[in-house]
């Protein structure tokens, strides 16, 4: 016999049904940008140590927290990771198709689930096109701290990335990064496996970045520069400008990758010599 909550729980049902594999895709970037997921990202500052040290941030300075943040996402993480992750991305649903289904066999998470369909018989056009983006990106870091934390924080995500997953894109370019034929750049290594997770591009670069700011106020709060509460401040803060610089570098070609933003090249250079430090960059 059906009763009243039966009938008014059916709907609800037959919604959670179909929105299954969203949900499956958040809980996939979710895991990814959280700051415990063992990136490495603690022991980067991505260049805001550099700068209070260099009088730019802080009380004193004249840039507040939120003015470097901000500044970072558009004129060097934006032109320049964001648009490899973009790039990244779309190279991977070109050449190996779109994501498995999730909750089918063969897609990431599915318990008890062969491995899904590849790139192909021949994954070297995607691997030829990945390489390309990842040693433009890395072309384009011009300090040897900034270069090595993206590619240390991109090989170990990618490890993980490639048991987690169990997908054959991503293995072989792991496979790929650890015969050293590319650098392994963190957000290459993030717009392959966002694209093979389901995310898509746009979400997969907002979820990035949203990774970075939140790295960046667990800096700020280890630098003293925030405290608990403002640090979060600073996270709500930025979502306007993550999502200013997302739609920037969805648009961007590879000619267009690239960021500029000198003074804080200019710190992690005097960074990479400093005596003391708390960050690696």
């Amino acid at each position: 016999m059906s009763t009243d909550d039966d009938e008014g729980r059916r709907p609800a049902s037959r919604e959670q049904g179909t929105g299954r594999a969203g949900l499956s895709t958040l809980l996939l970037a979710l895991q990814f940008t959280d700051s415990s997921f063992p990136s490495g990202m603690y022991t980067l500052s991505h260049g805001l140590e550099g700068l209070r040290e260099a009088g730019a941030v802080g009380p004193a300075g004249p840039l507040s927290v939120a003015d470097a943040v901000h500044g970072i996402l558009r004129h060097s993480a934006g032109p320049a990771e964001a648009t490899a992750l973009a790039l990244a991305w779309a190279a991977t649903r070109e050449h190996s198709g779109p994501a498995p289904a999730s909750g089918t066999p063969g897609a990431p998470g599915a318990p008890d689930a062969p491995a899904p369909p590849g790139p192909g018989p021949d994954p070297s056009p995607l691997l030829a096109a990945l390489t390309c983006i990842d040693q433009r990106l890395h072309a384009t870091r011009l300090t040897r701290e900034f270069r090595d934390g993206a590619t240390r924080t991109g090989t170990q995500v990618l490890d993980l990335a490639a048991e987690l997953l169990d997908d054959p894109v991503v293995s072989a370019w792991n496979d790929h990064v650890r015969a050293r034929r590319s650098p392994g750049s963190q957000s290459v290594v993030m717009g392959v496996v966002y694209a093979r997770g389901g995310l898509s591009q746009r979400e997969a670069v907002a979820a990035d970045l949203t990774a970075l700011v939140i790295s960046l106020s667990g800096a700020a709060l280890r630098l003293r520069l925030a405290d608990h509460r403002s640090a979060q401040a600073l996270v709500r803060g930025a979502a306007p400008v993550i999502a200013e610089v997302t739609d920037a570098a969805v648009g961007r070609t590879l000619e267009e990758l690239g960021g500029f933003a000198p003074v804080l090249d200019l710190a992690s250079c005097h960074h990479e010599r400093a005596e003391a430090r708390l960050f690696a960059s």
